[in-house]
Parts: C-alpha cells; structure tokens; sequence
C-alpha cells in the first residue's frame, strides 16, 4: 500500500518531465515542510550502468559532459575572487540534463555557472539548485554522504522497484532523484526517500516512460 506523498509543487518542461520549484536562478524554496516531496531535480551521486536505461554511449557522454562542465567552473576567471575558493559546486549529468547543486556567495556567479552549463551542445536541459549560500562544512557534507548511502540503501532493497535504475544526489539533506522510471516507480521511490530520517526534501528530477 502506498502512502500519499509529502507536498508537491512544479512546473513542466519540455520535452521532459523535470520540475523544479523556483526560478532557474534562484533555486531556494519558501514554505516547504520538512521532508517534503516536490518535483525537480552532483552533490554525491551512486549509478549502476548495467541497471540503468542509459545506454553505454550515453552513459559515456555523460560523464565527458560533466567532466568538461567542472573544468570549466574551475577555471573560470569570472568565478574567482580575492577571497579565494568561496564556490561549492556540484554537477550531475544524467542522459544529457544537468543538474547544478552546491553554494555561491554572489548572484553573478550562479548567472555564469549557469551560463557554462547552458554553452554545451549536449546539454539537453540546465536545471540549477545552486543556493545562494556560503560553502557547506565539512560535517554537513559527511551527513550528505550517509543520508546518500541510506536512501540508495532503501531503494535496492524495496521489492517494489528495481533500486539500481535511481540515481542519489544529496546536498544539504535535500535529497535528489535522477533516472528514467514510470511515474509509479517515481511516486515509490519519492516515498522510500521522504522516510530516511534526516532527509529534509526529496526532488524529483525523472523523465518518465
């Protein structure tokens, strides 16, 4: 039996499924309850490539793409201040969408890594949950790493969908979900995720089959 899920708000985008639940520049929600569910969205991110509906090429394409998206990042003179490394950010590829997470001190910043994400051919789709925050510590990125490893945990062993098709990104307890599912696997594994103690919201980041 399946319990109804936690508040969900979004918007569409085509041609796929992915809703997030602000502005693409600015990526914090008002008025979320705890452990909620809403609809969106590389943080620390687990995938099995003989499970997953990707096939090998674009497996590998999306790990150039990645690859390439940080370097840039990196480098980029625009990003650097006088202050040093100020930036946090994460990128996850997933079948050409990217998906930005992480903290940056200055709006202008977000604007660029956006900027960078969007200038590549593949990118399929840009969604941003960069915070306009300063950098994470240490302790809140280990707890990101066990909430991780506890909801994959919980899916690969649910009997109700195949775990190993989900990919876990987490930043700041804010638990993120990637991969190609039915929209009842996607509701499931929601679920599964919401119920992690510790996890503040789930984002849902699917194209549906």
């Amino acid at each position: 039996m399946i319990m109804k899920l936690g508040r969900t708000s979004g918007i569409a985008l085509a041609p796929l499924l992915l809703l997030f639940c602000s502005a693409p520049m600015i990526s914090s929600c008002s008025s979320v309850p705890p452990a909620a569910v809403i609809a969106s969205g590389a943080g620390i991110g687990y995938v099995l490539l003989q499970s997953h509906t990707r096939t090998v090429r674009s497996y590998w394409n999306d790990n150039q793409l990645d690859r390439a998206i940080t370097r840039e990042i990196k480098r980029d003179s625009q990003l650097l201040t006088v202050a040093g490394d100020v930036i946090h950010v994460n990128v996850t590829v997933f079948n050409g969408v990217v998906l930005l997470t992480g903290e940056v001190p200055m709006q202008k910043q977000i604007a660029r890594i956006i900027d960078i994400a969007n200038s590549y051919s593949s990118s399929r789709q840009v969604i941003n949950r960069i915070e306009l925050a300063g950098k994470s510590n240490l302790n809140s990125r280990a707890n990101d790493v066990l909430l991780t490893t506890q909801v994959r945990a919980s899916l690969l062993d649910s009997e109700y969908l195949n775990g190993h098709k989900i990919k876990v990104v987490t930043e700041r307890a804010n638990v993120y979900l990637l991969g190609i599912v039915t929209r009842h696997e996607s509701d499931i594994a929601a679920e599964i995720a919401s119920s992690v103690s510790g996890v503040v919201r789930v984002v849902k980041v699917f194209e549906y089959l």
